[in-house]
């Protein structure tokens, strides 16, 4: 394994005892350092960790004639110029084994509308360089914004640009998709996957994005209409992987007790059922939800059969939760409902695009 960005060695410490060989690199000197004191307190001695600037680290990796089977960039990408980002995937993808996996991790998505990780500010980090550099002082962060004054003051505006990029900017597919392609051949796993709810609750935000691309970019994976990026890409294209994909909610004209709310969640009333059709059978649903008594409010009637999913508590211990329920055989034609009430926040099921539908474009085109 080889982890780019291994910073204090967090992440290190966690993933080296699964791995024969662990190897870590980073530009930061004095966090490298921490990084081997935490290593060699718990006795990883088949982990060696290497310290220099980007385009050297470049150079060392490249170097490698040992195969490298995963390539870990763990809340990285972010913290470097799109050039760095394009040299790094390219790297990966030719020095991963041709049966390799490139893992990507917490990287903030510039598609979506709030900058959460580094400015807090609506679409912060998809605006350019130049226009961020003029911005930045309205963050409600002092140190970041006393951080890219003091760059500026020490080394003028290329300082100022290269602080704002070490402190984080946003990642789309676009970069993935200059280095791999066709990515729907090479990712392998996807974000809206049961084990990820617990610390990445759906968002409103995301199903709007997620219904963007899915009807311009149906060959994309839903993993890029996230917050946060978090996807495994192989290295040579694979075969097609079913993911679990965002349904629209969306409410019938019949349905009664039920109302679709202003941030698009439905709302239902106690006994209330909303009929879902999804556009293709499944055996897998997701569901989130935000109810009283999460543990047994979720009804899923099949068939005119009822049964109740346990929903997932997620890491703050608030709602929404989230559901993951396997029927008994695929179907497309599902009904939910809230034993007292509630919110549906999210419906996803496992299935794939049709891969025949075209890109969509704007009339006139």
């Amino acid at each position: 394994m080889l982890e780019y960005g291994c910073g204090q060695g967090a992440v290190t410490c966690a993933l080296a005892p699964h791995a024969g060989r662990y190897l870590g690199f980073d530009i930061d000197p004095m966090e490298v350092e921490a990084a081997r004191r935490h290593v060699a307190s718990r006795g990883l001695a088949h982990v060696d960790l290497t310290c220099d600037s980007a385009a050297d680290l470049e150079d060392r990796i490249g170097a490698l004639t040992e195969p490298v089977d995963v390539f870990l960039l763990y809340a990285v990408l972010e913290h470097m110029t799109v050039g760095e980002r394009l040299a790094v995937l390219r790297l990966a993808r030719r020095i991963v084994a041709p049966t390799g996996h490139i893992v990507v991790v917490e990287s903030p998505n510039r598609l979506t509308p709030i900058d959460h990780h580094t400015g807090r500010l609506p679409f912060l980090h998809s605006v350019p360089d130049e226009l961020a550099l003029d911005l930045y002082k309205r963050s409600p962060r002092p140190e970041f914004v006393a951080a890219i004054d003091r760059a500026g003051e020490v080394g003028g505006e290329p300082a100022r640009r290269m602080a704002l990029a070490r402190w984080g900017r946003g990642v789309s597919f676009h970069e993935f998709e200059v280095v791999f392609g066709d990515l729907a051949a090479h990712t392998v796993a996807s974000s809206f996957d049961g084990n990820l709810y617990p610390i990445r609750p759906v968002r409103g935000e995301e199903l709007q994005l997620a219904a963007t691309l899915e009807a311009w970019r149906p060959d994309l994976a839903p993993s890029w209409s996230r917050t946060w990026i978090d996807v495994i890409l192989s290295a040579a294209p694979s075969q097609l992987v079913t993911h679990v994909r965002p349904w629209a909610l969306r409410l019938p004209h019949d349905v009664s007790g039920a109302a679709v709310l202003a941030d698009g969640r439905v709302e239902l009333r106690p006994g209330a059922w909303l009929p879902v059709e999804l556009p293709a059978p499944t055996a897998e649903l997701h569901v989130g939800l935000m109810a009283e008594e999460p543990a047994d409010a979720l009804r899923v009637r099949v068939r005119g059969e009822v049964s109740a999913p346990v929903a997932r508590d997620n890491r703050d211990g608030v709602p929404p939760w989230h559901a993951v329920h396997y029927l008994h055989s695929p179907a497309s034609r599902i009904d939910l409902s809230l034993a007292a009430g509630g919110c549906l926040t999210y419906v996803g099921y496992r299935g794939a695009p049709d891969p025949e539908a075209p890109m969509r474009r704007p009339m006139g085109w």
